[in-house]
């Protein structure tokens, strides 16, 4: 690593200056790659080493996988340092620690405890079953539920950064939604994203429920704070007011989920909101070589947000020894055909000269109108690769179906894993598993009763019966398996029901999956490990395995050596050598339907920036001047954004060439 250590020990200082910042608010402002894990981390470390104990200190992230990975990585830094009780640190997300203080107070009014439907399971079991009992289409259903979304994480039914459809949604619609919704989410014992964080709100400010009493909280820490919603904050303002001690951090330039209603105004104004909270920025960036962070750079100053908080990310490779300049390629094609060709041909010439494929990374902004054609592209020219998460094992029926089964190994409560468990199952629909559920709500019974306890007489017949006779067998046959067994124990088993509910066929693609991880993996480390959202959560769940295990990660990773293609949303958090960002065109990015709208614009170049910042050593930025454009082949124009990348466009009708391969394999070295 060039980088001297000079430079390593004044980052860190800056690091160490916040994470152990005594004031009662704390802002820490952190840009892609310079530090913020490690200055949470040691934040916790330094409050432990102060006397605090650790059921004091509560941590959140934006996801359960985001949780899982930051919660791993603080018990292991505290256990590095000498704080052996960092383990003992709750780590969650926001919506975890509403739940937790509304069961303290005994306001938490479901059969178990509620999990945060995920998208997979808010598309393929509640809208699917909320659109069938009242027969709506599927864009129509996910309209009518996004509305109530919108309200819960706003306050609002009309919000900003909500597009109403067309038509609009009648009230009619908004009482049916209401009429499933309420049983449904009972039966399930779930919640839909956002709902819970605002009813501990709403408990906390009628009086009802004193956080910070119930749960003896002094320390709150809150990752991504950029990415919370206008409810999200104000819980988070409540227990501010209340004394307790919060340190936020996240960065403005990197707020791109506004369609979750996240604004960068959140962390702009937090020194506005609470004028004695102290300051830090963190600008230093251990990933990205100086050519990338220009880039970078350039296009957010290009494209600054409103109230921007100043700063530019420097390059730590600018003054290392040896310097690292990086690569930046801007290149324009006559068509689309071509500029796959060129991405194909370029990942191609990059692996036969050693690169391995996973350090290569495709993003996407649009995969309706870019995924096929590289597709076709990449495997024409042998090159290996991996397609967006969605089309990976995980969200197949049968992948699905196996998480289900440990997540139940795991929490014998957790209702939803028991539907998925009884619909995944091939022949049994969505009307079945809606008649079931309307059986149970209708005949006052319990949803997890009916999977194991004897059934009542005449409530279930015919296909009905069969379905949930199948369902039980399989609760039945993993009911003595224990959190604690061994993937060596279980693979076998569980390849066993998979193939008497599916298939040999998918018992191998089941066995091909699971192979490759560590034998002595746990099933609650499996359900962490097939839980996760990125490579980099899944290798932090791997290394937690192997610490556990007093056992070097090996240096073959279970990850199989693969291009990876991701949407630019699904790349924030993770890096990777070398980065292409194709389909740079007007009509694709921003798109048509955020032109209308000056906001959804800069989150857009937010979103570039944060994709070009994934790279470390080599980004290399497209546009076609011809694309297929449902059916016709048509002229494109440049994106907007092509002028604030900090160079020009120049036309290719090729890949990268031998000495620029070279010349990236160079800086690669470098790193």
């Amino acid at each position: 690593m060039p980088i001297t250590p000079q430079q390593v020990q004044a980052a860190e200082a800056t690091q160490r200056a916040a994470a152990h910042d005594a004031a009662q608010q704390i802002r820490l402002v952190a840009g892609p790659g310079t530090g913020k894990s490690f200055s949470i981390e040691e934040r916790v470390c330094w409050l432990l080493g102060q006397g605090i104990q650790p059921r004091a200190i509560t941590v959140v992230s934006f996801t359960r996988a985001s949780s899982v990975e930051l919660r791993n990585r603080i018990h292991a830094y505290c256990a590095g340092h000498n704080q052996h009780n960092g383990a003992d640190v709750r780590v969650s997300t926001l919506h975890s620690l509403a739940l937790r203080m509304l069961r303290t107070a005994n306001l938490l009014h479901y059969p178990a405890e509620p999990l945060v439907l995920d998208s997979w399971e808010l598309e393929n079991v509640f809208d699917a079953e909320f659109g069938h009992a009242n027969a709506l289409g599927k864009k129509r259903r996910e309209e009518i539920r996004r509305e109530h979304e919108a309200f819960w994480s706003t306050g609002l039914w009309a919000p900003p950064n909500y597009i109403p459809p067309d038509p609009p949604i009648t009230q009619a619609e908004r009482t049916a939604f209401n009429a499933f919704h309420g049983p449904r989410t009972q039966a399930y014992s779930c919640v839909l994203p956002g709902e819970i964080v605002r009813e501990c709100l709403t408990q906390i400010v009628a009086g009802n429920l004193d956080p910070v009493g119930l749960l003896h909280l002094q320390h709150l820490i809150v990752d991504e704070y950029q990415d919370l919603n206008p409810i999200d904050q104000q819980f988070v303002d409540e227990l501010i007011t209340r004394g307790v001690i919060t340190f936020i951090a996240g960065d403005d330039d990197q707020s791109i989920y506004s369609f979750r209603y996240g604004s960068p105004a959140g962390i702009q104004d937090f020194t506005q909101r609470f004028p004695a909270a102290a300051p830090h920025t963190l600008t230093d960036c251990f990933r990205c070589a100086q050519s990338i962070a220009d880039a970078a750079n350039a296009l957010m100053v290009g494209y600054p947000s409103q109230n921007r908080i100043p700063k530019a990310l420097n390059s730590l490779y600018a003054g290392a020894a040896p310097a690292v300049a990086g690569v930046v390629h801007r290149w324009r094609f006559p068509n689309a055909t071509v500029e796959a060709d060129s991405i194909a041909a370029s990942c191609n010439s990059l692996i036969n000269a050693g690169v391995n494929p996973r350090d290569i990374l495709i993003l996407l902004s649009n995969q309706r109108e870019l995924l096929g054609g590289l597709k076709t592209s990449l495997g024409a020219a042998n090159v290996p690769f991996e397609p967006p998460r969605a089309e990976t094992f995980i969200d197949s029926d049968t992948g699905r179906f196996v998480l289900a089964i440990v997540r139940l190994v795991c929490d014998l409560h957790d209702h939803v894993a028991h539907r998925l468990i009884l619909g995944l199952r091939p022949g049994v629909g969505i009307g079945t598993c809606g008649a079931i559920t309307d059986a149970v709500i209708n005949n006052a019974l319990s949803y997890w009763d009916v999977f194991h306890n004897p059934l009542p007489g005449g409530v279930f017949r015919g296909r009905n019966l069969a379905a949930l006779n199948h369902a039980r067998q399989v609760v039945g046959q993993i009911g003595a398996w224990q959190r604690s067994d061994t993937l060596q124990t279980r693979l076998a088993d569980i390849g066993a029901i998979v193939t008497a509910t599916f298939s040999a066929a998918e018992a191998q693609k089941w066995q091909d999956y699971a192979t490759p991880l560590p034998t002595a993996m746990t099933v609650e480390e499996l359900r962490d490990w097939l839980w996760a959202d990125t490579d980099e959560q899944q290798m932090t769940v791997l290394g937690a395995v192997f610490a556990r295990l007093n056992q070097a990660m090996p240096a073959a990773t279970v990850l199989p050596p693969r291009v990876r293609i991701m949407s630019m949303h699904g790349a924030k958090g993770l890096s990777s050598r070398i980065v292409f960002v194709p389909g740079l065109e007007e009509h694709i990015f921003p798109g048509p339907w955020r032109q209308p709208y000056p906001g959804l614009v800069l989150e857009a170049a937010r979103l570039l920036y944060v994709s070009i910042t994934r790279a470390r050593a080599a980004c290399i930025l497209s546009y076609a001047a011809q694309r297929r454009i449902q059916g016709p082949v048509r002229a494109t124009a440049a994106s907007r954004f092509t002028t604030s990348l900090n160079g020009p466009f120049a036309a290719r009708v090729n890949g990268l060439q031998q000495l620029e391969v070279q010349q990236i394999l160079a800086e690669i070295a470098n790193l």
